[in-house]
């Protein structure tokens, strides 16, 4: 993969140098802090075959890590994160089984 340049502009179209748009994502690879929770709803788990169950597996609960929002999405049981620096909108319709508690908990559809 060929390097951005910090004077070049951003490959995401927004017009706006590499530097001064995403550049400080990339190269500081930094979580946010997180000011936002969203409790996903717990479902009972889903018949074989019928839906994709996303577990994580080894420590910690985190599934999913991005870096563009400050949202945590939290097991609706046990409040642990499961999805966190992404928007609601980025991970739809998925189950994904809390590595604390075992619960299955459903993203917005």
């Amino acid at each position: 993969m060929a390097k951005i340049k910090p004077n070049e502009p951003c490959p995401c179209g927004s017009g706006k140098e590499f530097a001064a748009c995403h550049g400080p994502k990339v190269i500081y690879n930094q979580p946010p802090t997180i000011s936002q929770r969203i409790a996903l709803k717990v479902i009972p788990e889903p018949d074989p075959d019928t839906r994709s169950v996303f577990i994580r597996t080894g420590n910690g609960t985190v599934l999913l890590q991005g870096y563009d929002t400050s949202i945590s999405l939290d097991c609706g049981k046990c409040g642990a994160s499961l999805v966190v620096g992404l928007a609601p909108e980025q991970v739809v319709n998925m189950v994904i089984r809390c590595n604390q508690c075992g619960s299955f908990n459903e993203t917005v559809k």
